[in-house]
């Protein structure tokens, strides 16, 4: 009998352990993402903004400096000689403009958003003539004409209010894919040439906080769930879901995504690693690692060998290079960027190879420690 209420007592205080290392593991995986993201919604202007571009033959660095209160937390490029890169501009409203030949000839160009007060340029993507980018503040999907420099705005139209709009990609055949971070949503925005649109807004249980977004193809787009710890496809012919949470880590945090080949690959800040999932089978491989607090992700090669490139969101701040000959042959580099302390964010790879990627000084407030003797 004592035996019995021993064996249960042990059994209840062993379930009651694990609930609570969850539970905690939990805790810490929140507050790790809001740490991350807590600068997109924080008010401090930040000390500087900057743009870049490494050149990972030379090892050196172009650098532009960006207005005060810039905030970019997105890039996109196109072409080459000379390059176009777009910057969005979330603290001052406006999209930026680099068209880029050398260190010596370039010329920097902004776009202000000025239908509503705060419309906060979050995250970018280029199709074409067509930039598109996420109005994080504004909770709308905007278009610059990259021909004639006119904005147009989405939004409405089926589309939840305070959607957090995050991470932005267009598919082949023109739809517009957006991550929902805050409602929970994969978006699809549908414009026809005569400028009618609507939204649809997919939901699914492995879509809670979503921020990443990866076009595979016109049916399916991958997207990154950090506060469900998985990454998972949608199908779009039918709305149906693959994915597997048992498989994923429950304390990692994946963010970017990217296609390459015949993977899909991923930034987990949480657990410093790049993860990898084989596309045909869902397979998911061991993280690769260490890659310190990766968060932006671009892929310069999907052919073996794989060459990634991502912002470490780290105390350096810097650039890293993850190459992936095969599953027993990778190796990982990092750049640290030229100002030691920022906080690298967007990231995308030129035709060129030029690297370039957004990044700004944080505020960091320190509160004062107060001594208190005792009296007695």
């Amino acid at each position: 009998m004592k035996i019995n209420r021993l064996l249960r007592w042990t059994l209840t205080l062993g379930v009651a352990a694990v609930g609570l290392t969850m539970l905690l593991v939990g805790l810490q995986g929140s507050r790790a993402l809001a740490e991350r993201d807590s600068a997109a919604l924080s008010t401090p202007v930040p000390l500087s903004s900057f743009l870049y571009r490494f050149d990972s033959a030379s090892q050196t660095f172009f650098t532009l400096t960006l207005p005060t209160g810039s905030t970019p937390y997105g890039v996109a490029v196109t072409g080459t000689n000379p390059t176009h890169v777009w910057v969005p501009e979330y603290g001052v409203n406006q999209i930026g403009h680099l068209i880029y030949t050398d260190t010596a000839h370039y010329d920097w160009t902004e776009y202000p958003v000025t239908t509503t007060a705060n419309s906060g340029p979050f995250r970018i993507t280029v199709n074409g003539n067509d930039v598109w980018f996420t109005e994080r503040g504004a909770n709308r999907v905007g278009r610059l004409d990259a021909t004639t420099g006119d904005i147009t705005e989405f939004y409405s139209h089926g589309l939840t209010s305070n959607a957090g709009l995050a991470d932005i990609r267009v598919a082949p055949i023109g739809w517009v894919w957006v991550a929902a971070q805050s409602s929970n949503h994969l978006v699809r925005l549908v414009v026809t040439p005569t400028t009618d649109y609507n939204f649809r807004e997919y939901s699914h249980t492995s879509m809670i906080g979503i921020f990443g977004v990866a076009v595979q193809s016109n049916e399916y787009i991958w997207y990154a769930s950090p506060n469900a710890h998985q990454i998972a496809r949608l199908n779009v012919v039918d709305g149906s879901v693959t994915g597997d949470a048992s498989s994923f880590y429950y304390d990692g945090l994946p963010t970017e995504i990217v296609i390459g080949g015949s993977y899909a690959w991923y930034t987990d800040w949480q657990r410093n690693a790049i993860g990898q999932v084989e596309i045909g089978t869902f397979a998911i491989a061991a993280p690769h690692e260490p890659a310190s607090r990766p968060a932006g992700l671009a892929i310069e090669s999907p052919d073996a060998p794989v060459r990634l490139w991502y912002t470490q969101q780290d105390e350096q701040g810097a650039v890293g290079r993850f190459t992936y000959t095969s599953p027993v042959s990778t190796s990982f580099d990092s750049f640290p960027l030229p100002t030691q302390g920022l906080r690298p964010t967007g990231i995308a790879i030129a035709a060129d190879k030029g690297v370039w990627l957004t990044a700004f000084m944080p505020v960091r407030v320190f509160l004062p420690v107060v001594l208190k003797s005792d009296p007695g």
